[in-house]
This record gives C-alpha cells, structure tokens and sequence, in this order.
C-alpha cells in the first residue's frame, strides 16, 4: 500500500504511512492546522522499522473501526479493517519472534527473562 490514498466507498483513505503522519486516515476529514507540517519519522534500524510499520498498521485499523462505528454496514471498509486486522496480527508475530514482547499478553513471555529486561524498549529512539 504505497500509494497516497486508496477509494474504498466513495471514502478517500489515506495509506498507513500518510495516515498515521497526519493522524487522521479520511482525506475529506483532514484539515492541516496553519502551516505545520507533521514530522516524518525515520527509524534508523530494522527493528524500529517493524515497530513502526506496526504502528502504521495498528492506527489504519483504529481508525476503520471509529468509522465502522458509525457505518456499520459498510462492507467495503469491513474488509480493509480486517485486511489491516490480519496485517497486523501478522505484522506482531513476526516482530515478537525477533524482538520480543511488545505486550503483556504476547506468547513469548513464557519464556524467562522477560526480553525487555535485556533490550531496550521498542518505542525508545525513534527520530522525530
């Protein structure tokens, strides 16, 4: 999904990427405040990069469950949220296998130490 935006439903939808830079996925909502313009973050390893492609993935799907909320009847963005659900899932599996937990309910506390007691934090040292 590199492209700037995708239609689903005469909805115009940002990409993950844009979406999650500009906090707002709804291109018809979007209203860029004075002249700011949001940072771009740039992850200087793989691991933040994961991390941060899973943020992307994680805002897109929050963002498809608000609007479901209120147009539940929508089969179209229904399947992109759970294209984006799946994604995700898939996304998280892959970094906990490398990286290690990223939550309290994650299968790879089972074993011990705990990883984050010999890492540091996924979310630590992202530049801005």
């Amino acid at each position: 999904m590199n492209n700037n935006y995708i239609y689903r439903n005469n909805v115009n939808l940002f990409s993950p990427e844009n979406g999650y830079n500009l906090g707002n996925m709804f291109q018809n909502l979007y209203d860029q405040y004075k002249d700011y313009k949001p940072v771009q973050l740039k992850a200087r390893s793989d691991q933040e990069r994961s991390y941060l492609e899973l943020s992307r993935i994680s805002f897109a799907m929050h963002e498809m469950n608000l609007y479901l909320d209120l147009h539940p009847n929508d089969q179209k963005i229904q399947k992109l949220f759970n294209d984006y659900r799946k994604m995700f899932i898939d996304l998280e599996k892959k970094y906990e296998q490398k990286y290690g937990a990223l939550t309290t309910c994650s299968d790879s506390l089972e074993e011990m130490p705990f990883n984050w007691a010999t890492t540091s934090f996924p979310w630590e040292g992202l530049d801005v």
